[in-house]
């Protein structure tokens, strides 16, 4: 288990690179609010391909700092991303079992809530992406190969093949795990879900950490993207009416 946690970059290699990718989110951040991008988004005739490519740009700039000061000692070999082989069957148990504890611990929380009047604040369904695409078809199709084709790849092998790692070699695998997920709640950035994205986080981790490899938990995270996107699009078609389910 050491072994793998074993990050080839020293500590304060790691410290750098999440420093220079936390800025930059910042100032995206601040850009996109001070020149209201989100508003030119929405009334651009190019929207879908505009969203695009501020996915791309998001993209950079989480592996960017990382595959760059990475690159000139160690190489941008999959290998030391986490990235090892591991056999197809052991890779859909650790997906299944890990959905399944994930189902049950929300389910679990969520009849807590329900039968003891219990407020849990940030403990909230998701918001639905699709609005964010478009309902149009090429823009679900496009919506699709962002959020189960490419972002899985990229968000497992920031979070888990290199924070996850480094942390937990640094600090052991509890705080590893512990940081990672918090982190990885914080990145996507929904306040009301965030406890839910936290629990994902925890289990991708312990996943991560079990198989030793961060391919169950891209396997994983498409699994549970491609669900999510699926509901997302049968309620804004409302063929799963959820207004009239929650009335």
């Amino acid at each position: 288990m050491k072994k793998y946690f074993q990050a080839p970059w020293p500590f304060r290699q790691t410290i750098l690179i999440l420093a220079l990718t936390m800025g930059l989110i910042a100032i995206a951040i601040g850009t996109s609010t001070f020149f209201d991008t989100k508003n030119a988004l929405e009334n651009s005739n190019y929207r879908i391909f505009l969203i695009f490519g501020t996915f791309i740009l998001q993209w950079v700039i989480v592996l960017g700092p990382l595959m760059i000061i990475t690159h000139k000692k160690h190489g941008n070999t999959l290998k030391i991303y986490g990235i090892k082989k591991t056999g197809v069957l052991k890779t859909l148990g650790y997906v299944f079992g890990g959905y399944m504890k994930y189902i049950g611990i929300i389910m679990i929380l969520s009849l807590l809530i329900l039968y003891s009047d219990l407020k849990i604040p940030g403990f909230q369904a998701q918001e639905n992406i699709i609005p964010i695409f478009g309902e149009d078809t090429f823009s679900i199709i496009i919506g699709g190969i962002i959020a189960i084709g490419i972002a899985p790849f990229v968000e497992e092998i920031f979070f888990r093949g290199f924070l996850l790692r480094a942390v937990s070699d640094k600090w052991g695998i509890i705080v590893g795990n512990i940081t990672t997920a918090a982190l990885f709640a914080v990145f996507h950035m929904q306040w009301q879900s965030i406890i839910p994205i936290f629990i994902l986080g925890i289990i991708i981790n312990s996943i991560t950490i079990r198989s030793k490899s961060i391919i169950p938990a891209i396997g994983f995270h498409i699994f549970n993207n491609a669900i999510a996107f699926t509901l997302s699009i049968l309620i804004i078609k409302d063929i799963i009416p959820i207004e009239k389910l929650a009335s």
